[in-house]
């Protein structure tokens, strides 16, 4: 068991140390990294509720494309993302120590790191350590990306309130495009028999996620320029 929330957390760990290195002005308090790290695994402790109470989960559909679609987007990219933009605005919106535009992407990277460190642990008790190093290579870092995205137009949203319907709206929406993104074409190859497709949409993922990673590695360093 101690192995498996190593195996699960320690990615999470490298991430928090990382994004919160980078702030170079004012730390933000341990209970407040404490705040959107729980946040987070609410976040996937609600999303799952919210799953099972709809019944949304037992849906299928017949054509492959449209099933992983639905599963990409309708299960995992809206649900999830916002069940995390849910607990940031209600924890982090209204803090005094939400005073700067980095502490946007530091909490939102919290917040989604909250989220993939609940995700992980229960993959990783699932299905095994085999699955702990793709995960810690690709869905950790995927999550960190959106939470990344997420709290740079929170940011400003926040200090920029003529705008802020529209900054709010690309807070939620940006994070639920990627992330459905990244999931479809997982989702879609896996349900194909066509082998040469699959190749192509394989790299179609890498290239996508090579793309996630630049994306948000421009706003980090965009908000720490500030």
């Amino acid at each position: 068991m101690h192995i498996i929330l190593i195996a699960s957390l320690l990615p999470v760990v490298i991430l928090m140390a990382y994004i919160y290195a980078k702030d170079k002005y004012k730390k933000e308090p341990f209970s407040m990294i404490l705040k959107a790290l729980i946040g987070g695994a609410l976040a996937g402790l609600l999303d799952v509720l919210l799953l099972s109470l709809t019944g949304l989960g037992s849906i299928q559909f017949y054509d492959p494309l449209i099933n992983s679609a639905y599963m990409a987007f309708g299960l995992a990219g809206l649900p999830e993302e916002l069940c995390k933009f849910f607990f940031l605005f209600l924890f982090i919106w209204r803090s005094p120590y939400f005073d700067e535009y980095y502490d946007g992407v530091e909490y939102g990277a919290f917040t989604g790191l909250g989220f993939a460190a609940l995700e992980n642990i229960g993959y990783v008790s699932q299905y095994g350590l085999q699955v702990a190093v793709s995960r810690a290579l690709f869905a950790v870092p995927a999550h960190c990306f959106f939470g990344i995205i997420m709290g740079y137009f929170f940011a400003y949203a926040k200090f920029r309130p003529w705008h802020r319907k529209r900054y709010l709206l690309l807070s939620l929406f940006l994070p639920v495009i990627f992330h459905g993104i990244y999931d479809f074409l997982l989702m879609y190859n896996n349900a194909l028999e066509d082998v040469q497709l699959g190749y192509i949409l394989y790299a179609g993922w890498f290239v996508f996620f090579f793309l996630l990673f630049r994306f948000a590695k421009k706003r980090l360093h965009k908000m720490i320029g500030k």
